[in-house]
C-alpha cells in the first residue's frame, strides 16, 4: 500500500486489490448517485473521478462552499487532514431545500450500488484522507454507518465524515454510540431557528421535539461534532443559540459556524429546465 507523507494516510495501489477481493463479505449495498449535469456547472473538472460516479471535494473552493472541517479536526485532534475529500453522494432525501446544488436530478438520479468494501476501494484509489458520505441525506442510511466506518478503519487511518439534521427520525442511542468512534467527526446541519425558517429553507414542516431530543441523544452518546446553521433567519439567531447554551451546554456550540447561501449554476439551470 502507497503512502502519502504529507498528510499521514495510506492509498491504494495495485497490489491491494487481491486482499481487498478476498476480504469482501456480504455488505450493505450503498445507493450512489452518479454526478448529474447540473451540478457539474459548479464542480472542478478536474475534482470528477473517472466514470462520473465520485469526486473529490476541495473544502476550500468546490462545489458545496467553504467548510470549516479541517481546521475543527486539527483542533481537536491534532491531525492536520488533507482539504480535499473524497465524496460519495447517496440516492434520497427528506428535505426539499430550493438551494441545493445537487438538484433534484442529482438526489433521485438513477443510481448504482456499491457494497462497503467497493466504497472504500474507490476511495483507496485517491490520496484522500477523509471521506465524506453526502447526499440527498445521507441520515437516511444511518443505520449502515456503523459498517462504513468500520470498513475504513480496516484500511488505513482514514476519517469518516457525514452531515446529520436530526430531522428525519428518532435516533436511539445504541446507533449512536456505534457512530461515536474516534475515527469520525459529524456535521449537524440547522436548516432554521424557527419552524418558518426551517419550513422556507426545507419546504418541509420542523419538527421540533424529534430535533431536540435528538439533539440530546447526540450529546450523551457522546458522538463528536459540530453545528452548523444554514441561512439563518438572523433575527431568531441568538434566541436559537442561547436555547441550546442554556439547556445543553456551551461547549455544543464550539466550533459552530453560519453557512450563507450561494447562487449556484445548477439551481439557476434545473429551475430553468424544470419550468
Amino acid at each position: 500500500m502507497g503512502f502519502d507523507s504529507s498528510y499521514g494516510v495510506s492509498y491504494w495501489c495495485e497490489e491491494d486489490e487481491k486482499f481487498l477481493r478476498a476480504s469482501q463479505m456480504a455488505l450493505y449495498k450503498w445507493k450512489v448517485v452518479p454526478l448529474c449535469e447540473e451540478q457539474l456547472l459548479d464542480i472542478d473538472p478536474e475534482d470528477v473521478l473517472p466514470g462520473g460516479v465520485f469526486r473529490i471535494c476541495d473544502v476550500y473552493k468546490s462545489g458545496g462552499g467553504y467548510d470549516k472541517f479541517p481546521q475543527i479536526y486539527e483542533r481537536r485532534y491534532g491531525r492536520k487532514t488533507n482539504p480535499k475529500q473524497f465524496i460519495v453522494q447517496l440516492y434520497g432525501c427528506h428535505l426539499a431545500c430550493p438551494y441545493c446544488y445537487v438538484t433534484r436530478n442529482g438526489i433521485w438520479g438513477d443510481y448504482v450500488e456499491f457494497t462497503s468494501d467497493k466504497l472504500v476501494q474507490e476511495m483507496l484509489k485517491t490520496k484522500c484522507d477523509v471521506f465524506h458520505l453526502m447526499g440527498g441525506s445521507p441520515e437516511l442510511y444511518i443505520e449502515f454507518w456503523p459498517e462504513l466506518i468500520d470498513r475504513l478503519a480496516n484500511y488505513g487511518n482514514f476519517i469518516f465524515h457525514s452531515d446529520l439534521t436530526l430531522t428525519y427520525k428518532r435516533l436511539n442511542r445504541p446507533l449512536l454510540k456505534a457512530i461515536a468512534e474516534d475515527n469520525c467527526l459529524y456535521a449537524v446541519n440547522v436548516k432554521g431557528v424557527t419552524p418558518e425558517d426551517y419550513e422556507i429553507n426545507t419546504g418541509r414542516k420542523f419538527d421540533s421535539s424529534m430535533f431536540w431530543l435528538n439533539l440530546w441523544d447526540l450529546k450523551m452518546a457522546k458522538v463528536p461534532f459540530y453545528i452548523t446553521f444554514t441561512n439563518p433567519d438572523m433575527e431568531h439567531y441568538q434566541e436559537f443559540v442561547d436555547h441550546i447554551e442554556r439547556a445543553y451546554g456551551k461547549e455544543l456550540l464550539e466550533d459552530s459556524f453560519i453557512i450563507d447561501l450561494i447562487d449556484y449554476k445548477a439551481v439557476r439551470v434545473y429551475e430553468r429546465i424544470s419550468g
